[in-house]
């Protein structure tokens, strides 16, 4: 953090640099998440903090982005709907392709379904990218980076929905789709006093270093394990070895 970067230019960059450790290892989740079931599936704040992440991303890229995860609770707790986008918590993809200030549009729908306790049939969850841009991000690009249907069967799930929804800028200037994530110059005087805090480094993984480091070392040992099991059971074969008869002996020769 440096005094040539805004607040709110700071603010995005923690951001975005923050989505890019979630991509790397989306499994290593933060924040307090909701039962599974619970409806809005994400909290009002971070709701709201979503739907702000996306209109700046919508404001460098000319694209708009949204989640729009449907739930059915057969177990009692409610359907219904947790939606957002660019132009607003509430606001997803009925909203964004009928703006006029959304030519372009990309959008994170999921389903979720919950049996009732009495029910043999499991949870389920579906998702996909619905987007009127030619080559935009699919499910697959989001599988690439973690994001499953069993992630949002969790207890996690509203994490797993905001990181997917996340997702979506970084993908699209990955593809060359839209432009990188811009920082803004700051043209202010800051205020007297201000000054940088802390360490330098990522203030996400500075917090969170220590969980992506264990699951490193887990899958590092995962890896170990498996190599273990296959060399033991596939051992390697000892070379063959010719035998010399006794009459080859005699004659200076080796037996074919």
């Amino acid at each position: 953090m440096t005094a040539a970067v805004r607040n709110n230019g700071s603010v995005r960059r923690r951001r975005w640099a923050a989505l890019a450790a979630a991509a790397a290892a989306v499994t290593v989740l933060v924040g307090g998440a909701l039962p599974a079931g619970a409806l809005p599936v994400l909290e009002e704040a971070d709701a709201t903090e979503l739907a702000q992440a996306l209109a700046e991303a919508t404001e460098d890229q000319d694209v708009c982005y949204g989640w729009d995860v449907t739930v059915y609770d057969y177990g009692g707790s409610g359907d219904g709907a947790d939606q957002g986008s660019s132009l607003g918590v509430g606001k997803a993809a009925d909203d964004v392709a009928n703006s006029a200030e959304c030519a372009r549009w990309v959008i994170f729908e999921a389903t979720i379904i919950y049996t009732s306790a009495s029910s043999d049939a499991e949870d389920t969850a579906s998702f996909s990218v619905s987007s009127n841009v030619v080559g935009a991000p699919t499910s697959a690009d989001l599988r690439d980076y973690g994001i499953t249907e069993g992630a949002l069967l969790g207890n996690n799930d509203d994490q797993t929905v905001a990181n997917a929804t996340l997702l979506l800028p970084a993908l699209m200037a990955d593809k060359g789709l839209a432009a990188p994530i811009s920082l803004e110059a700051n043209t202010q005087a800051l205020p007297a006093g201000d000054k940088a805090t802390g360490t330098p480094g990522s203030d996400w993984l500075r917090k969170y270093g220590a969980a992506v480091a264990f699951a490193a070392l887990l899958f590092a040992g995962g890896l170990g394990w498996a190599a273990w099991i296959f060399f033991r059971e596939h051992p390697f074969a000892p070379a063959p070895v010719r035998n010399i008869s006794s009459s080859s002996r005699r004659s200076g020769g080796l037996s074919e």
